[in-house]
């Protein structure tokens, strides 16, 4: 059996990418936009909190 990953194979290639400090401030850091980390970040949004997601 043979895998192969579409999105990889026809994603363009990520260029937005940025070096360096980011100005701001936040109650609540999510690191990963993932399933889990966009429903945690939702969650404590709707509450209130400033939050970013990396």
């Amino acid at each position: 059996m043979r895998s192969e990953s579409y999105w990889l194979d026809t994603a363009p290639d990520f260029t937005g990418a940025q070096d360096g400090a980011v100005e701001g401030q936040a109650d609540v850091v999510v690191v990963g936009g993932g399933f889990t980390g966009l429903a945690a970040a939702r969650a404590l949004a709707l509450k209130g909190a400033s939050v970013v997601v990396l």
